[in-house]
């Protein structure tokens, strides 16, 4: 069933920044899927403790961040232009969308570290700003495994100054008072959320893995808001409101 966006969420998403689409897959599915990641992120894993332990903002045996996954594999690309997503971006971006980024999160019982406060623009800044940010779980995400929390309204600000840390780009300290909320989210649920919404990640102080499909969706069309070059190479996802495969279809 194609997902339709309530003016409920509608109006929490312009508020606050965020909100949470529940049961979108079954967990059937979401096995399926993460049977194709797995499959990734084992050998980025194996990457990694080759290479010393740590790649970027990647650490071995504790969290990873394996990207370009839709790119290098069929079946998850054809996942993320399925019907549910068609009418998820274009319920909230427009008629033309792409996938701009797309990477599995996997958080084992080894991360002890929090991953830190920042905006996924803080890392690459594009135009038009904020892309849509989809936090889909393919296990049940809870506060005792590193769930994500979220700094409601925040995003209104626009794009906050960050620092660099061993672990990862800084936007908020979290000695501040102000922690957020933790956003629980069962496997096949979704975490919506604007690309300029402020985020982190738990401890995962759990027994078993905390994994994550972490799928941005753009409009097409998407800019480095640096050079105001077009970033090419980019899967579509709707045109004019439809499956990009149909659109161009009638097209030709």
């Amino acid at each position: 069933m194609k997902p339709t966006i309530s003016e409920a969420q509608r109006a929490q998403l312009d508020r606050d920044g965020y909100f949470v689409l529940e049961d979108v897959f079954t967990p059937a599915e979401m096995d399926e899927l993460a049977g194709h990641i797995e499959a990734h992120q084992r050998r980025h894993e194996e990457m990694l403790r080759a290479q010393g332990g740590t790649q970027g903002i990647s650490r071995a045996e504790e969290i990873t961040f394996t990207s370009h996954l839709a790119e290098q594999d069929e079946a998850i690309r054809a996942f993320c232009t399925r019907p549910e997503f068609v009418a998820i971006t274009t319920q909230i971006l427009g008629p033309d969308t792409d996938l701009y980024w797309n990477q599995s999160v996997f958080k084992q019982p080894e991360g002890k570290k929090e991953f830190p406060w920042h905006q996924d623009d803080g890392y690459t800044q594009v135009d038009p700003s904020p892309y849509l940010t989809l936090w889909l779980a393919l296990n049940d995400a809870t506060p005792e495994n590193g769930c994500i929390s979220v700094l409601p309204g925040a995003y209104k600000r626009g794009l906050l100054p960050h620092h660099q840390s061993p672990i990862g780009l800084v936007c908020h300290e979290s000695d501040d008072p102000d922690q957020g909320v933790l956003v629980p989210v069962r496997a096949g649920s979704i975490a919506v959320f604007w690309s300029l919404t402020p985020h982190k990640s738990g401890a995962n102080i759990s027994r078993g893995p905390r994994k994550a499909y972490v799928i941005q969706y753009s409009h097409a069309g998407l800019k480095n808001a640096n050079t105001g070059e077009v970033l090419t190479g980019k899967i579509p996802v709707a045109r004019a409101g439809q499956p990009a495969a149909a659109a161009a279809a009638q097209a030709a």
